[in-house]
């Protein structure tokens, strides 16, 4: 019964969206269901966190079909992490939905499109296959294509064309190298190419197919110079929507680079270095254009990619250490992001808009925004005890033991350009005060507060109990490059282990 929580994950969230557009018209039933399932999922996620760490991962077979044969789903430490801290920010957003729109306002297919996201996202962490890791991404940009243009006018909606040509490349390249893949290793099935691969360690074409997905999933986590779609296309949704995607949609990507070049492959020595060097331009692409905006939903999106460079220099030191540094910034910045987006939504609401030009007074009118925003901020700029700065320390650790000096010292002063502009969003929104700019804090905005302090508790647990959760993301790391103990914890006793000759 208990192998069968990655299939509930997966399942639950897609039936829960097929269930409630039985009944379109928006009600109060229907946000409850949503949230209840929603908040089922993250308890039985939290807890299977705690099982696999202590008797190892989940591995179900669907089917009962032996790998490589079948579908399989495979839930370790890392993919549980992944599953719960998502379902969490799913809950948050659409509670911050809740608080934010009126029953009757409500667009009957939200929450529908919102959980088939969630049952894509589920699916790409929980795979154990590449190709039904292109399936997942494919449930995941399907839903999100619709989300993204549901909700916005016909002059925003432009926006989204970048958004949409750039994951439709991506995906047809997605799908050659998943052909490549089978060409050169003759199997899908994660387990049985880290076997595969082994055997081709240090050849060509190994290294090519290697580029080929690197490239692929860096245009998914919206790596340098692979981005330009991202910053214009998130803020033209609801605050709950843009939270969403930001907190989400390229961490999907960063994971699924974590477990290819940590999981299944083998080092490979010139695309690690390539890895961080494309995370150090990466933060100073992201950091920079955050500098130049006056849009708070605007800066946030740069900081999106800025965010992401910090993972990618990591995943370019290889290694256990490295790799729970990674997965320590990743739950961080979910949070995060998540927060200081719903924060921007606030803020529209109040202010009436979120350029910078025209808010204000926000200090005198809600003081707990304030001191939520404040919080968020200097942890995304990494400054203790938030949880920002614990992931920071464990990346820059992880550099300094490998000699990557530069690397780290960049990647530290582009930390203080995001708490200028952090800053920059405190004293226009906040700190200003301007007779002409209207306040109009009543009771929707003053429950989305709440949901805000949601996920500012959430992030100050993990700063303040980083001890605890660095033991979590040490074991993830460890058990995420751990290539022999994934192979035969999938393979296991009802299986078939490739033993020929070197493909």
């Amino acid at each position: 019964m208990i192998n069968n929580i990655p299939g509930l994950c997966v399942l639950a969230p897609l039936l829960a969206g097929l269930f409630v557009m039985l009944s379109p018209r928006p009600s109060v039933a229907r946000r409850l269901f949503i949230g209840a399932v929603l908040a089922a999922l993250t308890t039985m996620a939290g807890w299977a966190v705690t099982h696999v760490m202590a008797e190892g991962p989940l591995v179900l077979r669907l089917g009962g079909w032996v790998v490589p044969y079948g579908i399989v789903l495979v839930m370790d430490t890392l993919a549980a992490v992944m599953v719960t801290v998502s379902l969490f920010t799913a809950l948050g957003c659409v509670l911050f939905g809740f608080a934010d729109t009126p029953v009757e306002d409500e667009h009957p297919l939200r929450l529908p499109l919102v959980m088939c996201l969630m049952t894509g996202i589920n699916l790409s962490f929980l795979t154990g296959d590449l190709f039904n890791l292109f399936v997942g991404f494919e449930v995941m940009l399907l839903s999100s294509y619709a989300l993204l243009t549901l909700e916005v006018g016909a002059r925003d909606s432009r926006h989204a064309f970048p958004y949409l040509i750039i994951n439709l490349v991506a995906s047809a390249l997605f799908i050659g190298a998943c052909g490549f893949t089978y060409s050169l290793l003759g199997t899908l099935n994660f387990a049985e190419m880290i076997v595969r691969a082994d055997m081709l360690a240090g050849d060509f074409r190994l290294t090519s197919l290697g580029v080929f997905l690197a490239v692929v999933f860096s245009i998914k986590a919206g790596a340098f110079p692979l981005y330009y779609w991202l910053p214009g296309a998130y803020p033209i949704m609801p605050a709950p929507m843009t939270a969403l995607f930001g907190g989400l949609l390229t961490k999907v990507g960063v994971y699924v680079l974590l477990r290819i070049f940590g999981t299944v492959f083998p080092v490979i020595e010139g695309l690690q270095t390539a890895f961080l060097w494309v995370g150090v331009v990466t933060i100073f692409t992201g950091v920079l254009g955050a500098v130049s905006q006056y849009s708070v939903q605007r800066i946030l999106s740069f900081h999106i990619v800025s965010q992401i460079g910090y993972m990618l220099l990591a995943l370019g030191l290889p290694g256990p250490e490295a790799m729970a540094a990674v997965i320590l910034f990743l739950i961080h910045n979910i949070l995060v992001k998540s927060s200081l987006f719903l924060v921007g939504g606030t803020i529209l609401r109040v202010n009436g808009t979120d350029t910078l030009t025209g808010t204000g007074n926000l200090w005198r009118a809600m003081p707990i925004l304030g001191i939520l925003f404040l919080m968020q901020a200097l942890s995304l700029a990494g400054l203790p005890p938030f949880s920002g700065f614990w992931g920071k320390v464990a990346i820059a650790m992880a550099g300094f033991n490998q000699g990557e000096w530069v690397a780290v010292g960049l990647a530290i002063a582009g930390s203080i350009l995001t708490l200028m502009s952090m800053l920059k969003i405190w004293l226009g929104a906040f700190w200003k005060t301007d007779p002409a700019v209207p306040v109009n804090n009543d009771g929707r905005a003053r429950w989305t507060v709440a949901v805000v302090a949601l996920f500012a508790v959430a992030a100050l647990w993990v700063g303040i109990g980083a001890e605890n959760f660095a033991r979590i993301t040490r074991h993830a790391g460890a058990e995420a490059v751990d290539r022999a103990g994934y192979a035969a914890n999938v393979h296991g006793a009802n299986s078939t282990v490739y033993e020929g000759k070197q493909p």
